[in-house]
């Protein structure tokens, strides 16, 4: 498997007065939440939530549907789309009209659709599986504005100032199914729910209720944000973690820091094993054992990196070592999830 860790440096972050420690962030690639078989390689992305007044229209892509309840449902698929594109996981296509939804409820799962439809819809756009919108709803509303003019009048009349806070919320509640016509099986089906916060300040309720984003910006955007949110869950993604490296004063742990900070990591490996077998002292040589453990996490070797941390820990008892294996722990344990999302 290809390297999957990058490094980014940011050097003004220092743990410690005496500058003996160094900030780091490295990009960690996390499993996708939803595992889906790796054979699937290819997802048509299918809205099928449009209400209608009779349900279901057995086989019949349609685009006569209420506009609101279209546009926002497709938002949603929006978000998927383009989140799902940034990952080598999938390839995506998404299908060029909506599906009444099978059930008239906005926020409920209807029948599933017939596997002739699932099969008719892959092969027209060439994918494995099929990714469907079965339900979507959105809603926004102004949290308890009476209750919070009434404490706005009572400041007043209390002497504590007249500003007052208004808090508008949208929410979206979606439901997901994966139909794998290979197996003829609904692979995941689950509900969805975000919630978007806005907030406005004001010495007048009506105003800055007024100032608040426009509700139906505020669902825009909210459909767009559930549609991402669930597609994280899809694949495996890059995250930004912070780590510690210990930079030295002299020696090898300083070469070892500058080439680190070069990002000559099999270089500072090489120079902070050295340290490690030839200083005398117990704290430098757990120090030496720690950066190990970090050049070798970069490297993309788990298993070498926690045994250097337990080395560290071993030497000197320092809570960073004990804590950063447990961040091993978690990442090897994520690894193996990981290779078998990604085997082909």
């Amino acid at each position: 498997m290809k390297q999957i860790l990058t490094i980014s440096l940011f050097s003004l972050l220092i743990f410690s007065s005496c500058k003996t420690t160094q900030g780091m962030r490295i990009e960690v690639q996390r499993p996708a939440t939803i595992s889906v078989n790796p054979k699937i390689k290819s997802l048509a992305l299918l809205n099928h939530s449009i209400p209608g007044k009779f349900g279901l229209i057995e086989g019949t892509l349609t685009l006569e549907t209420p506009k609101q309840d279209k546009e926002l449902s497709n938002e949603c698929i929006k978000g998927i789309d383009e989140l799902l594109r940034t990952s080598e996981r999938f390839q995506i296509k998404r299908c060029d009209s909506s599906m009444l939804a099978s059930k008239n409820t906005s926020v409920d799962f209807g029948g599933m659709m017939n596997w002739d439809q699932v099969d008719s819809i892959c092969k027209k756009y060439e994918t494995d599986a099929i990714l469907s919108l079965e339900f979507f709803d959105t809603d926004f509303s102004v949290i308890n504005p009476a209750a919070t003019a009434a404490t706005t009048v009572q400041n007043v009349l209390n002497g504590n100032g007249a500003e007052i806070e208004i808090t508008g919320k949208a929410t979206a509640r979606a439901g997901f199914r994966l139909y794998d016509p290979a197996t003829k099986t609904v692979i995941y089906e689950d509900r969805y729910k975000q919630d978007k916060t806005w907030r406005q300040r004001s010495t007048n309720p009506v105003e800055a209720i007024a100032r608040l984003i426009k509700r139906n910006e505020a669902l825009t955007q909210v459909s767009y944000f559930t549609g991402q949110s669930f597609a994280h869950d899809l694949v495996p993604l890059y995250f930004w973690e912070q780590r510690m490296m210990y930079i030295g004063k002299k020696g090898g742990m300083k070469i070892g820091s500058r080439q680190a900070l070069t990002r000559d990591w099999e270089g500072a490996l090489k120079t902070w094993k050295e340290e490690y077998e030839s200083n005398p002292k117990s704290k430098i040589r757990a120090r030496a054992a720690y950066n190990v453990a970090l050049a070798y996490e970069v490297l993309n070797d788990l298993q070498n990196a926690k045994a250097w941390v337990q080395k560290s820990y071993i030497e000197d008892g320092k809570s960073e070592a004990l804590e950063y294996s447990n961040i091993l722990e978690k990442r090897i344990r994520e690894f193996g999830i990981l290779e078998n999302q990604l085997t082909q």
